[in-house]
């Protein structure tokens, strides 16, 4: 009796985690109380002669990180793209930077940076370089990862004939911005932070998304803007995929 006592209860508490959790998050049958907004790349990680620069734009960071910077005002937004803007370096002076087949004249603001960027999201980048709006989109296509796979036959457990496909991934270090909604409407007994603080290293471990047995979705993340409980109050999170990648 002692044993089926301890499983009805097992049973009891599990079906009330489960329950919290959809309230929460959802599920296939009913809104959650959270949004979690479309992703967005704030910082691109591309390989060149200075080690890895992770790669930005002045209109990103505006809205990621605050308009008063004193470090974007010096970017000019009429560049044609000659020029790239070093906002944070490591110790090497950086006069020109080659990003795959470009090579762009540099010039150095970062002792002016006052970018808002927390010290966890700072450890991730080690140098960030701000591009124009109509180059940052070519370089980040140029510089996807290829990958080459092939289909499984199920029955005799060998390569099927005809089915090698490629894919292109992003790469590892690249940091997400999003942001995560909370309706005031749906209102629960938890709170909300501490939820997203216990299922944050559960990113990192497990990942989201499509093909998480081959390593990718695995994100390590960094909520900036804890929610408040006012109306209409977002949440902006930073994430990182330092032990993964994400599907592109």
């Amino acid at each position: 009796e002692k044993d089926g006592s301890k499983d009805k209860s097992y049973e009891e508490n599990r079906k009330c985690a489960e329950e919290r959790v959809k309230q929460i998050f959802g599920d296939e049958n009913r809104k959650g109380k959270l949004r979690f907004y479309d992703g967005q790349i704030i910082f691109f990680p591309v390989p060149s002669i200075q080690g890895t620069v992770w790669i930005t734009t002045k209109g990103i960071c505006e809205y990621w990180f605050g308009e008063k910077a004193t470090v974007l005002q010096k970017v000019d937004d009429k560049t044609n793209g000659d020029k790239a803007y070093v906002i944070k370096k490591s110790n090497s002076t950086i006069e020109l930077l080659n990003l795959g087949w470009l090579l762009l004249d540099v010039e150095d603001v970062s002792q002016d940076n006052n970018l808002n960027i927390s010290k966890k999201i700072g450890g991730w980048v080690s140098q960030i370089v701000v591009v124009s709006e109509k180059l940052f989109s070519h370089i980040v296509n140029d510089n996807l990862e290829v990958r080459t796979s092939v289909k499984i036959d199920p029955e005799t457990g060998t390569a099927a004939e005809g089915a090698l496909f490629t894919y292109e991934a992003i790469p590892r270090g690249t940091v997400f911005g999003f942001e995560i909604g909370e309706e005031k409407l749906r209102t629960t007994n938890h709170n909300d932070n501490e939820i997203i603080e216990a299922v944050a290293p559960y990113f990192k471990l497990l990942g989201i998304g499509g093909m998480g047995t081959r390593g990718f979705g695995r994100l390590e993340l960094c909520v900036e803007k804890p929610l408040k409980p006012q109306p209409n109050q977002n949440c902006q999170g930073l994430q990182n995929a330092p032990g993964g990648e994400g599907n592109a």
